[in-house]
């Protein structure tokens, strides 16, 4: 009798779900499947969607002919999932198991007892421990939360802001290059970190607010007037250009970084500098949602001497979202610390040309 070898990644990796379903399946061994996603999709179940450089940890099963057919009627084959061949890493060597995939990919919240029934088989193969942890973020519970949006009225000036012992603000002047995070800390999350990662790195000025968890309330942009704080006020007079990052959470978007704002030759260097595996820097400003552009006069961005670029950065590349990927050493996920690495070799390349 023929067999057949078949990576699972879900809930077959349980080995009571494989029992019931398969029971003839044998020989569980891990595997790696690269340059793909994880997820969970709207319909609560896990799929693959190609993504480079990132890793997907399974089992694989050995099955009858038998088996794989009662496993194509139990995954809904063809309707609900597919079944394709994908090359995968093993101790022993590469194998190309089958594989079933769901074409649908947008993020979903897992089935009730779903996720449980996976990271109980992925600890019961021993599964590596960054894997789990990783499985664990789809559990909503560990989701960072949505905005809440108080009845209450919230600052209306940036001189109100800072008048909450919470909010705390960050500069620090060095070179003529400035990064910027205003809405940092626990509104727009990683914004904060990743600017002052990239200064410290090159030696460039930073600007930072940082809210508290959870914070209610989003002063617009064109609200931070230097007049309301002598720190910005002696960043915004010492940085001849300057890049300022927010964060925005369009699911739609989630592997884009939108480059607005007046000065339109750095946002087209950040576009150059910045390479992130699977993402791309969009600087059209057509293609860039208005209310994402950056463009208010009144926007500190674009009150230095040189103007300056703003980059609103999805959750995914901040390393907030479910899909992005586990932190490294560093403390940043494999995107967050490649976007870092760009931010800094952008500055370098402006000061560089004597722009400065």
């Amino acid at each position: 009798m023929e067999t057949h070898i078949y990576f699972a990644y879900g809930s077959n990796l349980c080995p009571e779900r494989m029992a019931e379903r398969c029971p003839s399946a044998t020989d569980p061994r891990p595997a790696v499947l690269d340059d793909h996603d994880w997820l969970i999709n709207e319909r609560g179940v896990a799929t693959l969607d190609p993504f480079i450089g990132s890793t997907v940890h399974g089992v694989l099963w050995t099955l009858t002919d038998h088996d794989l057919m009662s496993l194509d009627r139990a995954e809904g084959v063809p309707d609900r999932y597919r079944r394709a061949r994908l090359t995968v890493r093993t101790a022993q060597g590469p194998s190309t198991p089958w594989v079933y995939i769901d074409h649908r990919v947008q993020p979903g919240i897992p089935r009730e007892g779903y996720l449980d029934r996976i990271i109980n088989g992925a600890l019961h193969h021993d599964l590596p421990h960054q894997w789990i942890e990783f499985l664990r973020r789809w559990d909503p519970t560990h989701w960072p939360m949505s905005r809440i949006h108080s009845r209450a009225a919230g600052p209306q000036t940036l001189s109100e802001l800072l008048a909450d012992p919470e909010v705390v603000e960050v500069s620090s002047l060095r070179s003529n290059f400035g990064f910027m995070a205003i809405h940092g800390g626990g509104l727009e999350q990683m914004t904060d970190v990743i600017a002052e990662r990239a200064a410290e790195q090159c030696g460039a000025s930073v600007y930072l607010l940082k809210h508290p968890r959870d914070y209610p309330h989003h002063l617009p942009s064109a609200r931070y007037l230097s007049e309301h704080s002598t720190k910005l006020a002696a960043f915004l007079d010492h940085v001849d250009v300057v890049v300022s990052l927010h964060g925005y959470g369009r699911l739609d978007r989630s592997t884009q970084i939108l480059a607005g704002g007046g000065n339109r030759e750095l946002a087209k260097l950040l576009a150059r500098c910045v390479s992130v595996p699977g993402y791309q820097v969009v600087t059209d400003l057509d293609a860039i949602p208005q209310e994402l552009r950056g463009l208010h006069p009144d926007n500190p961005v674009n009150r230095v001497r040189g103007g300056g670029a703003q980059l609103e950065l999805s959750s995914r590349v901040r390393g907030t979202s479910p899909r992005s990927q586990l932190p490294g050493e560093d403390g940043l996920t494999p995107a967050t610390s490649a976007l870092v690495a760009g931010l800094v070799d952008a500055a370098r390349s402006w000061g560089a040309t004597g722009r400065q």
